[in-house]
Formats: C-alpha cells, structure tokens, sequence
C-alpha cells in the first residue's frame, strides 16, 4: 500500500496551490544511476488510461500501472533540515539505496507480470 505521510500531503498541497491549472501529483521511476531505480515525482495536467489514482486529503496521486510493482509499500514524507525540504521516500522493499535519497534496488520478483527493465511513468 502507498502512504504519503501528512506532511507530505501539505507540501505537494502547497506546491499544486502554485501550478496555473489543476494537476495530479505523478510518482514513477526511471533507471537509476547510483542503483538499478530513482523515483521521480513531479505534477502532470492529464492522467493516462492505465494510471492508477490514490487520494490522500486534497492529493490526488497518479502511478502508471507498469510502476506499481516498484512503489507499493513506499511511504513518502517531507521534511527541512539545515540543507532544506526535500521528499523522503522509504521503501521497505529495497535491499539498496542510495545516500541521493531517491535510488533504490529491488530483490528480483520473477513471479511479477510486470517485470520489466523499462518503466513507462508519464
């Protein structure tokens, strides 16, 4: 299951506030190059057909189906320190990540309909 931990939800809430139109808050990956992954989050104006949506307050996330299998049980936070904000992913899945914060490996699943070495996330 994906979570987005309250303070999250209110900085994509205040960062969607300043997008001239409506959007949804987009979570992919794409190859990474301090690991096999990197999430990548960003806003996106449309949803495509075979994106998932999950509602989190006023949030609305969209994942691409072909994804899925790489975010479930990630929990996304944010949070300030003396650098600056920045989204923290944990994804208790991971066998590796990256001090980058945003690179992960996964464990092999062979069983997985999706497998796959490439990630269509927009």
């Amino acid at each position: 299951m994906l979570r987005l931990t309250s303070a999250a939800v209110r900085e994509i809430t205040r960062l969607q506030n300043k997008q001239p139109t409506p959007t949804y808050c987009r979570l992919g990956v794409h190859p990474g190059t301090c690991a096999d992954w990197a999430f990548e989050l960003h806003f996106a104006s449309q949803r495509g057909p075979s994106d998932r949506l999950f509602e989190f307050d006023q949030v609305q996330l969209v994942v691409a189906d072909t994804a899925l299998e790489y975010v479930s049980d990630v929990q996304i936070d944010y949070s300030e320190d003396l650098m600056g904000g920045a989204f923290r992913f944990d994804h208790p899945r991971a066998i590796a990540t990256c001090q980058c914060g945003l690179a992960f490996t996964l464990a092999p699943c062979p069983q997985s309909p999706h497998h796959s070495d490439s990630i269509n996330s927009t």
